[in-house]
């Protein structure tokens, strides 16, 4: 008689059918039952120590890998658990697909006290899902994970959940494990193409703005500035999508006075994949865009956000930028009235990019830290003081290098998303940048860091307390309240999972000790005290 495999275990074949090599997950009395047959699969298990570490896992595998990260989650709170890194992934645009459990189909809506129950589960997690389905039919799995992947290759790519009742999960599939065809991107329209085309040869001044959405068509993006000889400057997402030491890139520009102005005053912007987000410009007030602006995003929403366009199109990044160069070369050289690099070093020098006080002391470790990593290193940044330095002076030259959570900007995103996007690229150098404040509320993942043997340096800026807010209500004329922490010695915390740890003593210490960490035996520590001697 043949056996009629699970839905769990149809589920897994379909992963496998689909390139999933690897979840993200702690099992629990819910989701068993999604492991029956895993050790038949080429699927990695990684566990980590807690839910919000398995959804940023995902993510940072997401990042170096172009493939979903996946995670499973037990229903309740291991979902309620891993919330902020799925909202994260979806504030930032990385494909994710969540599988979490949910109670009995008889017991949903009952209210019986059952453990890990949730009134309405899907109304949690479908606020920050492209889309959330209930499976109810083991039959609609396939149609279900279709539709998951089509999202992740289609269009803006951001998490779906699919949620199963135990009893479909531990129920007969009776359907095929093949996966359906994947979805193509939307491509231009010519019309629009051409007129496009047509406003940025007649442009005088024009500008490039450059998001997350176009980090797959960085030669397509060098080409262009190239040929209108325009500025470009870009979000945190679009770091390096054109080298930040390019004569035409201002690079992470937008929070600055003069080159808000410069953007307000160019005749044509240019913007793709940008949502012209709060965090891009260092929460200043909005800026004015006096010229016209030309939208290009895969999101038909984000073509009509931020400021009124005098034209928009839906398109590919990618796809969109070869079509107006090639629609360009029909239509001739531009006419800018100055060479863009005349206008970038002009611009240059009317500001210093200091955000924040110890700026100076995060541009001398900064500096010392870019000898040393090699160009194809991801930096995962946590949202501490030193990222917001390193935005703008830390150039990369390549698109994704720079990893942060812009969007939805939570602490103690940097050691779990390193940690899936090592794990993801064993052979591609990822580093840490966190702060005490965001580093403990994550810490426990060190031990998946060294459980896995990760060569992985974290560098941890010390100052005793969450020091962004700490200006800010100074800003505001508030009292220092709630923002003093106490910390560990981190270097021995670290060597207490079985990782290194390395308490920085000068930038020649740090430049020795960072060398060290890349070569080494699991994850290192560094610990700079932002009040060193060393650093004044």
């Amino acid at each position: 008689m043949a056996v009629t495999m699970s839905c769990g275990e149809a589920l897994l074949r379909l992963l496998e059918a689909y390139d999933v090599d690897a979840v993200f997950g702690l099992p629990g009395y819910h989701s068993v039952e999604l492991y029956r047959g895993f050790k038949e699969t080429g699927i990695r298990q990684i566990t980590p120590r807690h839910e919000q570490g398995s959804a940023y896992g995902a993510y940072g595998y997401a990042a170096t890998t172009g493939k979903p990260g996946v995670c499973l989650l037990v229903s309740g709170p291991g979902l309620t658990n891993a919330l902020t890194a799925i909202a994260e992934a979806y504030s930032n645009s990385f494909p994710m697909l969540v599988i979490t459990t949910m109670n009995q189909t008889h017991e949903l809506g009952m209210a019986g006290g059952r453990m890990h129950e949730l009134r309405a589960q899907g109304d949690i997690i479908c606020e920050v899902t492209a889309f959330t389905h209930t499976l109810l039919d083991a039959r609609n799995l396939p149609q279900v994970l279709g539709r998951a992947f089509a999202v992740f290759s289609s269009q803006r790519p951001r998490p779906v959940c699919i949620q199963i009742p135990t009893d479909v999960l531990e129920g007969p599939a009776e359907f095929a494990t093949e996966p359906w065809p994947q979805a193509s991107v939307p491509a231009p329209e010519g019309a629009t193409v051409r007129e496009i085309a047509a406003l940025l040869c007649g442009a005088h001044s024009p500008m490039v703005v450059l998001g997350g959405g176009a980090a797959r068509a960085s030669a397509e993006a060098i080409r262009l500035v190239e040929r209108l000889d325009a500025p470009v400057v870009s979000s945190c997402a679009g770091k390096g999508i054109v080298p930040e030491d390019h004569p035409l890139c201002l690079g992470f520009a937008q929070p600055f006075e003069p080159v808000q102005e410069m953007i307000g005053e160019a005749d044509v912007v240019l913007a793709v994949g940008t949502e012209f987000a709060e965090p891009d410009r260092y929460f200043t007030d909005e800026y004015k865009i006096g010229g016209k602006l030309i939208r290009v995003d895969i999101d038909p929403e984000q073509l009509m956000a931020y400021s009124r366009p005098e034209i928009a199109l839906l398109s590919d990044a990618r796809l969109a930028l070869a079509a107006i160069l090639e629609a360009m070369e029909e239509i001739g050289t531009p006419r800018v009235a100055a060479p863009g690099a005349e206008r970038v070093t002009a611009m240059k020098e009317h500001f210093d990019g200091d955000l924040c006080e110890d700026a100076p002391k995060h541009k001398r470790v900064l500096d010392v830290i870019r000898e040393v990593l090699p160009e194809d290193t991801l930096i995962s940044a946590d949202p501490a003081q030193m990222t917001y330095t390193a935005l703008y002076h830390y150039p990369v030259r390549r698109a994704g290098c720079f990893q942060y959570p812009n969007g939805y900007a939570a602490m103690g995103f940097g050691l779990p998303f390193a940690i899936g996007a090592k794990l993801g690229a064993p052979d591609r150098p990822v580093v840490c940048f966190t702060g005490d404040g965001c580093f403990q509320m994550t810490v426990e993942e060190m031990a998946v860091a060294v459980e896995w043997k990760l060569t992985l340096p974290i560098i941890v800026w010390t100052n005793g307390g969450y020091k962004v807010v700490r200006e800010y209500m100074r800003s505001k004329g508030l009292p220092n309240v709630g923002t003093d922490i106490r910390n560990p010695d981190f270097a021995a915390l670290s060597q207490a999972f079985g990782g290194n740890g390395v308490r920085v003593q000068s930038l020649d210490h740090l430049r020795q000790a960072l060398a060290a960490a890349l070569n080494a035996d699991g994850p290192t520590v560094l610990e700079i005290d932002g009040d060193a001697p060393w650093l004044m």
